[in-house]
């Protein structure tokens, strides 16, 4: 009888892997991989009866780490680079442990300043760079070519107004360790699924939950905004097929042409109906699974069957246990 396959955590710290050396101490690792607006998180927790690890192995504070997961053998996942928080040691009659997490966004940048900036003349692009870097990011990724005479930063934190303008225009935006990647919410929607889920194999699900709702949902969105120097009223709509009642999204803001205005009113109401259809499955570690992939929830699920963007991926290896959580938004 071949034994279950062996789960395994790659861990590089500073260079320097420590993957062996992690094995017999390991009462934990988690990840958590975000398609949204949030830094990716890993958690780990060791058993430390000799020391090693709240001594000279301790993890410091703003150490680079690079994760992978998987299973001995067969493929591995790479996880990202993430930066140290700070540890911290506990111990009991069940034996001491040091714990440590680690976020893919810089500690010393964390884009939580406060600013009123204004922007004039420049591409959506341009102005998502220019926020970057004054904390130390790169974008990358697919971006839409949309041109502003004038955008204004509102006394908003630079991770806020980033999100608010990828939402506004139809982009999800992840925080990687340097990087904000960009992705566009149609591409990732219209791609093809990786996985296909039914209740009836009885080996891959462990646990399982979906729900439908009914009230905040907008059938449509209308933009309406008078420009006060062209003397000119600007419009533009967004229609919802899959909502076949609902209100009308009235958004009342800064447009320069029909076209922002369209595209606002199709950002807004994607934004404001993605939680329409939301399931959380628990599956068996599959450590191919993540944020930003599509699946399908078949026949077996009944009227909560369709397809779905994984929204936060969680993989989870506990002693010899692994398993991998994911949170779903209907397309």
């Amino acid at each position: 009888m071949s034994s279950l396959p062996e789960p395994f955590v790659s861990l590089i710290v500073n260079g320097v892997d420590v993957g062996s050396e992690l094995t017999p101490y390991l009462l934990s690792f988690e990840w958590t991989d975000h398609l949204h607006g949030k830094a990716d998180e890993i958690a780990v927790k060791l058993q430390d009866a000799d020391g090693l690890w709240r001594g000279p192995w301790r993890p410091e504070r703003g150490d680079l780490v690079e994760a992978a997961i998987g299973y001995r053998g067969g493929p591995m996942m790479p996880c990202g680079t993430y930066e140290v928080d700070v540890p911290r040691a506990s111990g009991s009659r069940s034996g001491d442990v040091l714990e440590f997490r680690a976020t893919s966004a810089y500690q010393s940048k964390a884009l939580k300043t406060r600013r009123p900036k204004e922007y004039e003349k420049k591409k959506l692009r341009t102005v998502l760079e220019e926020v970057a870097a004054r904390n130390g990011y790169q974008v990358s990724g697919k971006i839409r070519e949309i041109f502003f005479e004038y955008k204004r930063q509102r006394r908003e934190r630079d991770l806020a107004f980033i999100r608010r303008l990828a939402e506004d225009f139809g982009h999800f935006v992840s925080l990687k360790h340097g990087k904000l990647v960009f992705y566009l919410r149609e591409e990732l929607e219209q791609a093809e699924p990786v996985r296909v889920f039914e209740l009836a194999d009885g080996t891959t699900i462990t646990e399982w939950e979906a729900q439908e709702q009914a009230d905040r949902i907008y059938s449509h969105a209308r933009v309406k905004y008078f420009d006060p120097d062209r003397k000119r009223l600007i419009e533009g709509k967004a229609e919802d097929p899959q909502a076949r009642t609902g209100d009308e999204l009235k958004i009342d803001e800064r447009v320069e042409n029909r076209a922002q205005a369209e595209a606002l009113a199709k950002g807004r109401l994607k934004k404001a109906n993605e939680d329409r259809r939301t399931a959380r499955l628990t599956l068996v570690g599959d450590p191919l699974l993540c944020a930003g992939q599509k699946v399908v929830l078949g026949a077996t699920f009944g009227k909560y069957a369709g397809e779905y963007l994984i929204h936060v991926a969680r993989h989870r290896i506990e002693r010899a246990s692994y398993t991998t959580q994911i949170e779903l938004k209907g397309v």
